[in-house]
């Protein structure tokens, strides 16, 4: 059984696969699995694959018959992993060569807990690559009981490519798919399930934010997808209901929802698109908000604002008063209206 299995679903990454698989091959941990699934890739990312596959008889590539996305394709993953404990890597990333073995060190020295994580940091390109990353060593692990340190979990970042999770807690659990934002409830289930978390903190995971590529790029494009957060979010909520810890999270669980719905809102002011526009968006965004997940009366404000920005927290509280203000005018005007009728109704009383 290998130690670790890693997987990376590959969607037309010919630019950047290299660079990922590189710093796998690289892994000075021995005996771990990485497991590549090509989403019916357009580009030359597939003959990439079974290039490195022929060099490197560790690599195991899958291909899709037809593209089903990124939570589908990890998913199929899942049910091909062997290793003790499991991890993933966008193929547009890459990870520190000693990633893997630090973390496993860090597993066994700690009694096999849950998940293992480490440090992340935004780049823009291959760079960080080809040099010496001592100097990103900043300490020990670092072990963390969940329930008694639920400030952790809300300030975790929710992707899953800088943990890794033990197999056996992922029986029958799966990603959200055709969704963006599919790491959201699988990261944070598993961190308010765990019974022990060991967060190693060094930079390990180097996750690729172009300035000129989707989702994560700097300059958003406008994102069609982008109610997918309230598919996401349900999940969560679906998935703690049904775990004994929902009420121990339940606080965790709201900030959680209305600060990455909030997140989406944030992103709509970046966008490509006319005011009148983002407007819309936006209005149409905080009513479902609101609709789903209330107002911020019973909310840490400063923590949830420490998560997702003041600005976007003061923009909904806006919305929310703006709101009763319509309401406020809607009654007035509903209760004028009965006045009148009642007076119409009187003095045609009194004629008759």
């Amino acid at each position: 059984m290998p130690k670790i299995s890693i997987i990376v679903p590959v969607y037309n990454e010919e630019e950047y696969v290299s660079t990922c698989l590189d710093s796998l091959v690289k892994q000075t941990l021995d005996d771990i699995e990485i497991i590549t699934i090509d989403d019916n890739s357009t580009d030359n990312s597939l003959n990439i694959l079974l290039d490195y596959a022929r060099k490197y008889p560790n690599i195991k590539v899958y291909h899709n018959e037809k593209n089903i996305g990124q939570g589908a394709s990890r998913n199929r993953g899942l049910k091909l992993a062997t290793g003790e404990y499991i991890g993933f890597v966008d193929s547009d990333d890459y990870v520190r060569s000693t990633m893997y073995e630090d973390m496993y060190k860090a597993l066994v020295n700690n009694n096999y807990p849950e998940l293992v994580t480490t440090e992340i940091i935004f780049v823009k390109d291959d760079s960080y690559a080809n040099i010496d990353l001592e100097f990103l060593a900043r300490g020990k692990e670092k072990i963390i009981n969940p329930i008694q340190d639920r400030f952790f979990v809300i300030s975790e970042s929710p992707t899953v490519c800088n943990k890794i999770f033990r197999k056996d807690t992922l029986k029958d659990f799966y990603f959200v798919e055709d969704s963006l934002f599919e790491d959201i409830p699988f990261s944070y289930t598993k961190y308010m399930e765990a019974s022990k978390v060991v967060a190693i903190p060094s930079i390990n995971y180097f996750y690729r934010r172009d300035i000129n590529r989707g989702v994560s790029s700097i300059n958003y494009r406008e994102n069609s997808h982008i109610t997918d957060i309230f598919k996401v979010l349900d999940r969560l909520d679906f998935d703690m209901k049904n775990s004994s810890r929902y009420e121990i999270f339940k606080d965790e669980i709201k900030l959680i929802q209305l600060a990455y719905s909030l997140i989406r809102v944030e992103e709509v002011n970046n966008w490509d698109l006319d005011e009148e526009k983002k407007i819309l968006v936006k209005d149409k965004m905080f009513h479902l908000i609101e609709e789903k997940y209330g107002n911020l009366d019973s909310v840490d404000i400063t923590l949830l604002q420490s998560k997702c920005g003041i600005n976007i927290c003061d923009e909904y509280t806006n919305y929310l008063d703006n709101e009763k203000e319509k309401i406020k005018s809607l009654k007035n005007q509903i209760n004028m209206r009965k006045k009148i009728r009642k007076s119409l109704y009187n003095r045609n009383e009194r004629n008759y």
